[in-house]
């Protein structure tokens, strides 16, 4: 990537393998501990900050708003250093715990005053600035991306840029740095989750090979999909994931997601167009809002999954177009949101997803049209008791369906509008119901009053929760005394 054109950041021209562009630490807004540990390791080798703190400084200075950072961790390649337990020694003298991991070479991992660190050990000797810039230079076209691949010399005070990693930060495009991207097909994948948390563009030389490493999806551990996909879900830009998906031919390893592409939708619901560009949209809603109301974690992860995929059950059969008694023709997708809960689960558990994760999302999909069932009305109690139990009982799984049903309506382009999900959480709240459900009749009380286990205890159990949701009784002492009315009632006189 060699050319004399200037720098977009410091205006010089470039005119060596390696660009250095003068850049304080403050711009790379290091914690004080940081600075420390490059200041123990700069007395046994020639330390360079990497990765991410680097990407995220000049793509601040572009103007790009982060996301806020949920891995803070500062990676550091040192050049140069006699061994790594000189390293180790230098490092725990100055007060930081070290633990060290790796095979092909070392890597400390350091903690000093709640700062973490990998510094990775480099073999080979660098005694001067041209060797470690030829070394910089070497190490970066082994990263993935150019907005990667500039590194932070802190001795010199300047970013050490040998791919154009400045340029296509200014310029929001994600770029492979050579052709070693492809000795690890994962990086497609990483290539989608940058999209999501940045929604830059992808250059079409690194579209072009992304596709022609589609057909090694299964060369990747199973184990390794599941953190890509989480990840993906800390960005506000799943929609232009989703294309990227499409345009490197990924998304064919994603057959639920890849069976709604193109499917119609209802224009008069759904003026944006098929359900795809709906699942893309209602994605980039669940995350806006999770963002808006600090929501984070496993619950964004939960709440921006179910969005995307709360869909799934309109491809095939799920989608029908229905001749209505004045002759118009409409779009429907009648009970789609159980097959959709289906779909979302398979394609959950193929990507390694936490049980606890499938689950909830499911549930979530499943329950994404109650909201719509009143008509804009407010639920009644009894209505809204029920649909928390099929939700597993807790509010806060309630509160994550309001914002999936938020997402669903505000998705629908030039006809995005509030959903009605927030006035059955305003019931809930109205009614102190708070926490996990309890279930005031269980198993127990039917055993304490005689009944061996069996087909009967189901039936019951469940009529004592369609009770409670009622309001027939509002503690165990009155579930008790509904058992025992119920129970003789169903005994025979005489009996």
């Amino acid at each position: 990537m060699h050319d004399t054109t200037p720098c977009p950041r410091c205006g010089a021209r470039r005119d060596d393998t390696v660009h250095r562009c003068p850049a304080a630490a403050d711009v790379l807004g290091l914690p004080p501990a940081a600075l420390r540990v490059l200041e123990v390791l700069s007395a046994v080798g020639r330390p360079v900050v990497v990765g991410g703190t680097v990407r995220d400084a000049l793509l601040r200075e572009a103007g790009v708003a982060l996301p806020a950072a949920t891995e803070p961790d500062v990676d550091v390649e040192l050049h140069g250093a006699p061994g790594t337990e000189v390293v180790i020694d230098a490092l725990r003298r100055a007060g930081a715990v070290v633990v060290t991991v790796g095979a092909q070479f070392a890597v400390c991992k350091v903690l000093l005053d709640a700062t973490n660190l990998d510094v990775a050990v480099v073999p080979g000797a660098v005694v001067d600035d041209p060797a470690l810039d030829r070394a910089v230079a070497v190490a970066s076209r082994h990263r993935d991306l150019t907005v990667n691949a500039v590194a932070w010399d802190p001795a010199r005070g300047v970013f050490l840029d040998a791919v154009h990693g400045i340029d296509d930060a200014r310029d929001r495009v994600l770029r492979h740095t050579s052709d070693t991207f492809g000795d690890d097909p994962l990086r497609v994948l990483r290539v989608v989750r940058f999209v999501a948390r940045f929604g830059f563009s992808v250059h079409p030389d690194t579209v072009r090979l992304a596709r022609a490493l589609s057909d090694r999806w299964d060369t990747i551990a199973h184990e390794r999909l599941w953190p890509e996909v989480r990840r993906l879900t800390e960005g506000d830009h799943l929609s232009a994931a989703l294309d990227v998906l499409h345009a490197t031919d990924w998304e064919r390893h994603l057959p639920e997601l890849a069976a709604v592409r193109d499917v119609p939708q209802d224009p008069t619901w759904h003026p944006e167009g098929p359900v795809h560009v709906h699942s893309g949209l209602a994605a980039d809603a669940a995350a806006r809002a999770c963002r808006a109301s600090w929501v984070a974690g496993d619950r964004r992860v939960v709440v921006v999954l179910a969005a995307l995929l709360h869909d799934l059950g309109k491809a095939g059969d799920g989608t029908q177009r229905v001749v209505d008694a004045d002759g118009s023709v409409r779009i429907r997708s009648i009970g789609h949101e159980v097959a959709g809960a289906v779909a979302a689960a398979a394609l959950l558990r193929r990507l390694g997803a936490p049980r606890s994760v499938v689950r909830e999302v499911a549930v979530l999909v499943r329950e994404h049209m109650v909201a719509h069932s009143t008509h804009g009305a407010p639920p009644s109690l009894p209505a809204a008791r029920r649909l928390l139990r099929r939700l597993g009982g807790a509010v806060a799984t309630a509160e994550a369906w309001a914002l999936v049903c938020e997402a669903d309506s505000q998705g629908r382009g030039p006809a995005a509008n509030s959903s009605a999900a927030r006035a059955w959480l305003d019931v809930l709240r109205s009614h102190q119901v708070s926490g996990r459900r309890s279930s005031f009749v269980t198993g127990r009380d039917l055993v304490d009053a005689g009944l061996a286990p069996g087909p009967r205890f189901r039936t019951l159990l469940a009529e004592a929760a369609e009770a409670q949701d009622d309001g027939v009784f509002d503690d165990a002492a009155s579930g008790r005394r509904w058992l025992a009315a119920r129970l003789a009632e169903a005994t025979p006189a005489g009996d």
